[in-house]
C-alpha cells in the first residue's frame, strides 16, 4: 500500500500481518516543491508539503505537530501519499469535506468549544516558548521562488 504514516515518537518499525513494516521516510533531502502551514486554536499545527522523491515522483507530506504538556517535546504524526494515489485520495477528502459541509456540529456544541477557548485561549499552549527555532515558511513553491527574483 503506497500511502503510509509514520509517529515520529516510534522508533523502529511496527508488526502488521506477521512482518516487519517499517514505513519509510522520506528523505530530508528531496526537493519541496511546495509547503504550507497553520496553527490550530488548540495545541496542534498542521502542514503540508509537496516533494519531489529521487526518481522524480512527486508525494504529498501531512504532518501533525501537538506539544506534550508534560515534556514540552512536539510530537509529529506524518501521512505519506504518493502520485499514484493522488486521484483517489482526494476524492475521499473531497467527499469527507462535503460531509462535514452538509453536516456541520450541532449548535451546543459549537458553542461549547466556543466557550472552552474563549475561557482557556492558552490551552494545550507550551508554557515556555522553544529558543532557536524559526517559523516554517507559509505557502512556498518553487515556481513562486524562482519568478519571485
Amino acid at each position: 500500500m503506497p500511502t503510509s504514516t509514520q509517529n515520529q515518537s516510534f522508533k523502529g518499525g511496527s508488526f502488521k500481518g506477521g512482518r516487519q513494516n517499517s514505513p519509510r521516510p522520506a528523505s530530508a533531502d528531496h526537493e519541496i516543491l511546495f509547503q504550507n502551514y497553520f496553527k490550530s486554536v488548540g495545541p496542534r499545527t498542521y502542514a503540508t508539503q509537496v516533494k519531489k522523491a529521487g526518481n522524480g515522483n512527486h508525494y504529498l507530506v501531512m504532518t501533525e505537530g501537538k506539544r506534550d504538556e508534560k515534556t514540552n517535546e512536539v510530537r509529529k504524526t506524518r501521512l505519506f501519499v504518493y502520485s499514484e494515489d493522488f486521484v483517489e485520495f482526494f476524492k475521499m477528502l473531497k467527499g469527507a469535506a462535503e460531509f462535514i459541509k452538509a453536516n456541520p456540529l450541532p449548535d451546543h456544541v459549537r458553542k461549547q468549544r466556543e466557550k472552552f477557548w474563549a475561557k482557556n485561549p492558552d490551552a494545550g499552549q507550551p508554557k515556555a516558548a522553544p529558543t532557536g527555532k524559526a517559523a516554517p515558511p507559509v505557502a512556498t513553491s518553487t515556481a513562486q521562488t524562482r519568478n519571485a527574483g
